[in-house]
């Protein structure tokens, strides 16, 4: 399944980014592909929710999943544009990256292997790239009106994120 391409449905940022959101892909796309831990339907489900939605893309800038045995970051809406997230203040969100685990974090433990390649391959980059502190990155549920909300799940852990992010400072 191609999604196809929609630029002229998608806004382009002027601004600087300030933040990088994370969340989890129930969050946006609740369907149980987009839930388990099958790399062979993991990401198929993300595009039928894109196509249920009618969106004009992923909704997210950047997805981390496992594919095999190790985790890997995968580009889906262009990180010039915004994701659109209704719960989110437009001040922040014009000014925002969003970052999705693929999985159901309320259900699962992350992997210390999937924080250490997010913080390696996406999150220190993004820093570094727009001199960012470690403490911009947010959860979505920090940033959320919907106070219901536990993106990017219960058992994603901040503190860890943060440690692993220090530690691939790139200089």
């Amino acid at each position: 399944m191609k999604i196809p391409f929609k630029p002229s449905r998608l806004k382009v940022r002027h601004e600087k980014v300030r933040y990088i959101i994370l969340h989890h892909s129930v969050c946006k796309y609740p369907s149980p592909e987009s839930k388990i831990d099958n790399p062979k339907y993991q990401m198929t489900g993300l595009y039928n929710g894109v196509m249920e939605q009618k969106d004009a893309d992923i909704n997210y800038n950047f997805v981390v999943d496992k594919i095999k045995d190790d985790y890997a970051v995968i580009t889906c809406r262009p990180f010039v544009t915004f994701c659109t997230f209704d719960d989110i203040d437009p001040n922040i969100n014009k000014y925002a990256i969003h970052v999705s685990f693929m999985g159901n974090y309320d259900l699962k433990i992350p992997e210390k292997r999937c924080y250490e390649v997010s913080a390696y391959r996406l999150l220190n980059p993004m820093l570094k790239l727009y001199s960012l502190n470690p403490n911009r990155i947010l959860f979505h549920r920090d940033v959320s009106s919907n106070k219901d909300i536990t993106c990017p799940g219960y058992f994603v852990d901040k503190e860890v994120i943060i440690a692993m992010t220090r530690r691939f400072v790139m200089k």
